[in-house]
């Protein structure tokens, strides 16, 4: 690079003897009244040029980084004695260099050069404008704590020009990840609480009649939303459904903003009160289509996926199970095109996991999860990496791999002792209990079972989980009559089911009870019922599960005389058939035991995710900076990198600094040890 145009990169400080050697030279002497010359006059790029080459031949701590020469790099000791020089002798050209370099960077696309410079000007008006206009490329990127950053160096009076950036900053910050350590929580709450104390001092000096009474309007409702997200992380950490209520509540009633990603938070706080609450999703998905058309028009990728993220779970909780499968696909050939990646892409991915294991694809099933701890590990999202165990567990229970399931189990629960989240606790026990049961440990089941109380009178719909559970321990104790009493006490509306998930396990588990109870007739009108409900959407696993007198009630189905009254609804053959086939495959399976080819078992990465997060970094890498750290530590210079990630140099050297900053090291060494001690890759 030419010297007119990195002023930066070539000013700098060596020790008083070299300092004395270099300054002596008649290059150094050149260069010097040169770049002075330059600034009062304008850039001269031949003579910039062959000043660089001359330098270089001469051995003067320049080396170039490309065959055109067109980027060198300065040692750093000859880097600080030219800054020493320009400090001591034109002190008043700083902040026309950094202004140079700013704008010169911007003509490059080089956005976080031209900030950095504009910052260090100060020129913060041109900060803040560098600032608006970079700002989508990084929050595309996962960098959205730099941004924020960013725009807490602006003053007041910068700021009280530029409030829509300092709002949408914080915004993408908070959204950049879900449910995190306590500890990532805390320092980004701490950081978007500085943006809210700083935007309430200015509607509350004297400068605020500079405001319009719109744009004061617009600051209050966006400091709201910004309140109501930091709060939701302690609501859904204690499981208050009715703050949660009054929240979506207080947000629905605020007027709609004008920008999307505004837009979509009292959707969101309607959507996590949907699932909470085990609510119908039918409404959900009507609000969340009419969402993703008008989010796809505003042409923003991040948020565009987010919707679809919503939707293709709201999707699953409705039992349509083939339209989330297409919006999973879709939503997956969109995160191509967001660079940086999203936490929010485990979540996607926990929603297609959902999709196979009922399809009973157990093989896709397993590598949409391989992708989904990638994520969590990356993103160090507590409450995906508890998804993932508990889903490893219940892949693993449904192969007959005990002590996969067992070992999932275990880190589970560790993860969960770190951070309580009041969700997890029916997962984590629904787990428990399976395996108990699946490693006939009836005494423990039979344990849990008598210490768990539910009252028809005061039923909870949140505890259906427990009563399903029940039903299975009275089924494994042979205690088919009682499991009949236990469905039926706190049977839920299965005309109009909110929850399809739950009203079908029901179902499947009415049909065992009551066959084994004798009770046939009926076991064929539910069983009939069950069908129908689940053929259009492919369900297989939910048969599956119920164990081998499902096989036997379906059996039973086909046996009954065409005439017969047992059975009011039409009975789908093919179906049926498929069903049994299943039953025979996984017999099979089971039967072959050890047999099974290692591809199509889960296998839990060979460092348990916990690791990470009891000595996780307080600030997560992005994910460019991810692939520098693989670079950095499989011994590449910042040349090789920079030619392999398609960056400048001076970009990847901002970034190697980022990451050492991040990991708490000074040093390439001590980078690679801290990434082999905390697994990062």
């Amino acid at each position: 690079m030419i010297l007119d145009y990195v002023q930066q990169d070539i000013l700098a400080r060596l020790p008083a003897s070299l300092q004395h050697f270099l300054f002596q030279t008649s290059l150094v002497t050149r260069m010097n009244a040169a770049l002075c010359q330059a600034i009062t006059a304008g850039p001269s790029l031949q003579a910039s040029q062959q000043m660089l080459e001359e330098a270089e031949q001469a051995n003067l701590f320049v080396v170039p980084l490309d065959e055109q020469r067109q980027w060198y790099r300065y040692h750093d000791l000859f880097r600080e004695a030219l800054r020493t020089q320009l400090h001591a002798s034109h002190p008043e050209l700083m902040p026309l260099l950094h202004r140079r370099a700013a704008c010169w960077y911007e003509t490059k696309g080089e956005w976080r050069e031209a900030i950095t410079h504009a910052l260090a000007a100060p020129d913060y008006p041109l900060a803040a404008s560098l600032m608006e206009q970079a700002a989508p490329h990084f929050w595309l990127n996962g960098e959205a704590r730099t941004i924020q950053n960013w725009v807490l160096a602006l003053p007041d009076a910068v700021l009280r020009a530029h409030t829509r950036l300092a709002l949408n900053a914080a915004l993408r910050f908070l959204n950049s990840v879900h449910i995190s350590t306590e500890r990532v929580h805390a320092s980004m709450a701490a950081q978007v609480q500085r943006t809210i104390m700083r935007m309430e001092a200015i509607l509350l000096s004297q400068e605020v009649h500079l405001l319009s009474e719109a744009e004061v309007a617009l600051i209050e409702r966006r400091l709201c939303l910004l309140c109501a997200l930091i709060e939701v992380k302690a609501i859904m950490g204690r499981g208050d459904k009715e703050r949660l209520r009054l929240l979506t509540h207080e947000l629905e009633a605020l007027p709609p903003d004008d920008e999307v990603s505004w837009k979509l938070i009292p959707l969101s706080f309607a959507f996590w009160l949907a699932l909470s609450l085990q609510q119908s999703s039918a409404l959900l998905v009507e609000r969340l289509c009419e969402a993703r058309q008008w989010v796809s028009e505003a042409g923003d990728h991040l948020v565009t996926f987010r919707v679809m993220t919503w939707l293709a779970t709201a999707y699953v909780e409705a039992g349509q199970l083939h339209q989330a499968h297409r919006e999973c696909l879709s939503a997956l050939t969109l995160l191509e095109q967001i660079s940086g990646g999203t936490p929010v892409a485990g979540y996607l991915l926990f929603a297609l996991f959902n999709v196979y294991y009922t399809w009973n694809r157990l093989d896709e099933a397993s590598d949409v999860l391989h992708r989904l701890l990638r994520i969590a590990q990356d993103w160090q999202q507590v409450e995906l990496l508890v998804i993932v165990e508990r889903s490893v567990a219940r892949l693993a229970l449904a192969r007959g791999d005990l002590s996969t399931a067992q070992e999932a189990l275990q880190r589970a629960e560790a993860l969960f002792e770190q951070e309580k989240f009041a969700n997890n606790v029916r997962w984590v026990v629904d787990t428990r209990v399976q395996m108990w049961l699946a490693q006939d440990n009836l005494a423990e089941a039979s344990a849990w079972a008598a210490q768990t109380t539910l009252s028809p009178e005061a039923w909870d719909p949140l505890r259906k989980w427990e009563v399903l559970l029940l039903a299975r321990v009275d089924l494994a104790q042979h205690k088919p009559a009682q499991a009949v009493e236990t469905l039926e006490r706190f049977s839920w509306h299965r005309d109009q089911p909110s929850d399809i998930e739950k009203t079908l396990e029901w179902m499947a588990l009415y049909v065992v009870a009551l066959f084994c109870a004798g009770k046939v007739a009926q076991a064929r009108t539910v069983a009939a019922r069950l069908l129908a409900m689940t053929e259009p959407e492919d369900y297989i696993r939910v048969y599956l599960d119920a164990g081998s007198p499902m096989k036997q009630a379906l059996k039973m189905l086909l046996e009954a005389p065409p005439d017969s009254d047992a059975c009011t609804e039409a009975i789908s053959t093919s179906y049926v058939l498929r069903l049994l086939a299943a039953f025979e495959q996984e017999e099979d399976r089971l039967t072959r035991g050890s047999d099974i080819p290692p591809a199509t078992t889960y296998k839990a990465l060979p460092h348990p995710p916990q690791n990470a997060m009891q000595r996780g970094l307080i600030e997560p890498l992005s994910r460019q900076e991810q692939q520098v750290l693989r670079l950095l530590v499989g011994g590449s210079t910042y040349t090789e990198m920079a030619e392999a990630l398609i960056v400048s140099p001076n970009t990847i050297k901002t970034q190697v600094s980022s990451i050492y900053r991040k990991l708490g090291v000074s040093r390439r060494a001590e980078a690679i040890a801290m990434t082999q001690r905390l697994h990062l890759l």
